[in-house]
């Protein structure tokens, strides 16, 4: 196919009077009806090839993440290949994201490499279908409560479909190159923004609890008058909720000294003993004054003479900040959101701040 298939033909320059007023007036060829679709087409193959961009940087640059760190996968966020191994994925992965990268950039294929987008396109299409059915699959055997019923999988499989599509589509004719990037470039950025905002609603919403040594409490604001905030007050009971249900045989309560001078963890401990916890059972960390910190100071408490199989709970918006923190640091944990008593006024402006959270956490677990 050459590089302007699908585009109208142009009469010959050297066509006599007689010969153009031989043609129908109903279709005049290069007419307005004929150019019209083919401006359409030029704007669904921008919005695929901006989706085409973030997904191929996403992946190529988890790709050299997985390669300098044995122990870290961060693919897991949108796409698990079976069967292959850890290197066969790599490659797979490595594959296709030159292939949507290339197509981002250079959208005018040839055959070869038109067809080749679009089997891989199709074929990574079809594994985020079957991870969705995996969903399910573990929602049925009661290995995951989700708190959205549709997996991201299966969203991430349609903008697959998509992009396939869109690359069979004729790319912009060359008086719309600057607006075609403009139009790439706008939807990557905001793929770039939606993209956290989904892994809080489909992850950070999916309760993974399950059977473990230790359950880890993520600390949060307390009053001045040394009453826990919501925030905190949930936290500590759904803990307490994974211990009395015999899900782990420790709680770990970590936080800091906040603006009220309440140490944060000493009072999630005191909650915890209220609710019945022994306190022989509950370890605390006092540092815990971030996300960061938390992490740093209960790892040491896990490995072979430790905790192995960890749970953590915090609020929905912070578990994916969470598991990359975990993850950054070789570890790769089960969240649990906390349950909600009281709606938080804040959530929205909470969910809002993961946005460049979660980028800050990527980017560290990758060069870390």
């Amino acid at each position: 196919m050459s590089l302007d298939a699908g585009s109208p033909e142009h009469p010959s320059a050297g066509g006599s009077i007689a010969a153009a007023s031989a043609t129908p007036p109903s279709a005049p060829q290069g007419s307005f009806a004929e150019q019209a679709p083919r401006e359409r087409q030029w704007l669904v193959a921008a919005l695929a090839r901006g989706f085409a961009l973030f997904f191929g940087a996403f992946t190529m640059v988890n790709v050299v993440g997985s390669v300098r760190h044995d122990n870290l996968d961060l693919n897991i966020w949108w796409v698990a290949v079976p069967l292959v191994g850890r290197l066969g994925s790599a490659a797979l992965l490595a594959v296709m994201a030159a292939a949507l990268l290339t197509y981002a950039i250079a959208p005018r294929l040839r055959p070869w490499r038109r067809w080749a987008t679009l089997a891989l396109c199709l074929g990574f299409a079809a594994i985020t279908a079957w991870n969705g059915v995996q969903f399910y699959l573990e929602w049925r055997a009661g290995r995951i409560k989700p708190g959205v019923p549709i997996p991201l999988s299966f969203v991430l499989c349609a903008v697959l479909v998509f992009i396939a599509w869109a690359a069979l589509r004729p790319p912009a004719p060359r008086h719309r190159h600057w607006t075609a990037a403009a139009v790439v470039a706008a939807t990557a950025a905001g793929c770039a923004l939606v993209f956290p905002i989904a892994q809080v609603f489909f992850f950070g919403t999916t309760d993974y609890r399950r059977p473990a040594d230790v359950v880890v409490i993520f600390g949060a604001q307390v009053h001045d008058d040394g009453r826990p905030s919501t925030a905190l007050r949930d936290r500590v009971d759904t803990g307490v909720e994974l211990y009395k249900a015999g899900l782990v045989k420790h709680v770990f309560v970590s936080g800091g000294v906040g603006d009220s001078g309440y140490n944060e963890a000493l009072v999630m401990r005191d909650m915890a003993i209220e609710r019945g916890v022994p306190a022989r059972d509950i370890a605390v960390d006092s540092n815990g004054v971030s996300t960061d910190a938390t992490v740093d100071d209960t790892v040491p408490f896990f490995g072979d003479d430790g905790w192995r199989t960890v749970m953590t709970v915090s609020q929905f918006f912070h578990l994916p900040r969470v598991k990359l923190a975990y993850q950054s640091a070789g570890w790769d944990v089960l969240t649990v959101p906390a349950r909600t008593s009281t709606p938080i006024p804040q959530t929205p402006r909470l969910v809002v701040r993961e946005i460049p959270a979660f980028w800050l956490y990527y980017v560290r677990a990758v060069l870390r």
